[in-house]
């Protein structure tokens, strides 16, 4: 690479950031030097920190936020033969973890102007095996929480909220995991707070809670460990479990990000803010419809944008990185036999385009990106 090449690639607008206080190196370090690395301590202090700040009663830590989905499919019983209503606008982890169970994702449509699942179509595709409704609360917008539980409730189905986008979000003035049947967290490494990799679960329940500690560390509760002088383990193990436990280096980098939650989510939001003030009202550039009643986080940033590659390219050329963050799934082999009739998904697969949101953004590149986005729709 040439040195003006150099200088150029420098000078381009990332779309992701990873934000790691400074804080954390010397934490990491602590923990190596008590010689402690497994789940222990910094595990506990994280599940119950989360817990406080997030206002979420029972906590559990997973490795990443694939075992923390996969973890509560299996709380819930489900195995093969089963459904599981999903959204396919979501990352493929939302349904890659239904089918490692055995069971198979039944795709409902979405709301074209949220890219959250759509209650209506979720209650549609009910059958006499669906087993539980998945939601996935993109970009950090919160779904309709309300209509998707009472379906729930009046199905006999557990509602699982895939909470990768969401964590810091609020819903009528809760934080999506204070409350819900099953709320999963993922800490990976471009997420508000990360670990690198990291995953969390909030439930309501005593029962879910006891179920989904044991099925973390292979059907054993690790806070319930025996003090017996040869063998710590329980003398029966009935609940086969799996190998989703975090351990303590993993729980220090997401502990010092949590203590820190404030200042990343803070700039995500001032600069989501200006987003939606001064890019409303474009013809070919058209934002999101969100309610008063939520309050996101500023994950990412979608939009709907005409002409979408022409889009991508024109703020390339002014170096600036814009990009997709996911593809309907049922596009893809392991989910069965291609695309499903869902017109708002459709939609979306031709439009949404992600804007540059992340804590390193400093006041020029919002600048440069609204600029580009404004010189976009009165020349296109």
């Amino acid at each position: 690479m040439s040195a003006k090449d150099y200088e150029l690639a420098e000078s381009v607008i990332r779309a992701w950031s990873t934000y790691v206080p400074e804080a954390t190196a010397e934490a990491v370090a602590e923990v190596l030097a008590t010689g402690w690395i497994n789940t222990g301590k910094q595990e506990k202090a994280l599940r119950r920190e989360f817990g406080r700040r997030f206002d979420a009663e029972r906590v559990v830590a997973c490795i990443n936020g694939t075992a923390a989905l996969k973890t509560a499919y299996a709380a819930i019983g489900i195995g093969p033969g089963d459904e599981v209503i999903s959204t396919p606008y979501t990352f493929i982890a939302t349904n890659t973890a239904i089918l490692e169970l055995g069971a198979t994702p039944v795709f409902a449509d979405i709301q074209y102007d949220t890219l959250n699942i759509d209650p209506a179509s979720v209650e549609a595709k009910i059958t006499d095996r669906t087993r539980a409704i998945v939601c996935v609360h993109f970009g950090g917008y919160p779904c309709d929480l309300e209509e998707l539980r009472e379906i729930g409730r009046r199905h006999g189905l557990p509602l699982v909220e895939d909470s990768a986008h969401a964590l810091g979000s609020k819903y009528r003035g809760d934080y999506i995991g204070s409350r819900g049947d099953y709320v999963t967290f993922s800490l990976q490494a471009v997420k508000i707070v990360t670990s690198g990799d990291g995953g969390l679960i909030t439930t309501d329940s005593d029962e879910s809670y006891e179920k989904l500690k044991r099925l973390v560390w292979y059907g054993i509760d690790r806070d319930e460990k025996t003090n017996n002088l040869l063998d710590p383990l329980p003398d029966e193990i009935d609940l086969l479990g799996f190998k989703h436990n975090m351990n303590d280096i993993t729980a220090t980098v997401g502990l010092v990000g949590l203590r820190h939650f404030d200042v990343p989510a803070a700039r995500r939001r001032e600069v989501g803010e200006r987003y939606r003030s001064e890019l409303a009202g474009l013809e070919r550039l058209r934002l999101l419809d969100w309610r008063d009643d939520r309050e996101p986080n500023y994950q990412i940033f979608p939009v709907h944008v005409e002409k979408r590659e022409a889009f991508a390219r024109f703020m390339r050329e002014r170096g600036i990185m814009v990009n997709v963050n996911n593809r309907r799934n049922d596009r893809y082999a392991i989910f069965g036999s291609g695309p499903r009739d869902l017109p708002s998904v459709a939609r979306a697969e031709e439009d949404t385009i992600l804007l540059p949101i992340h804590y390193d953004l400093t006041d020029d590149d919002v600048e440069r990106i609204i600029a580009a986005v404004r010189e976009y729709d009165a020349v296109n």
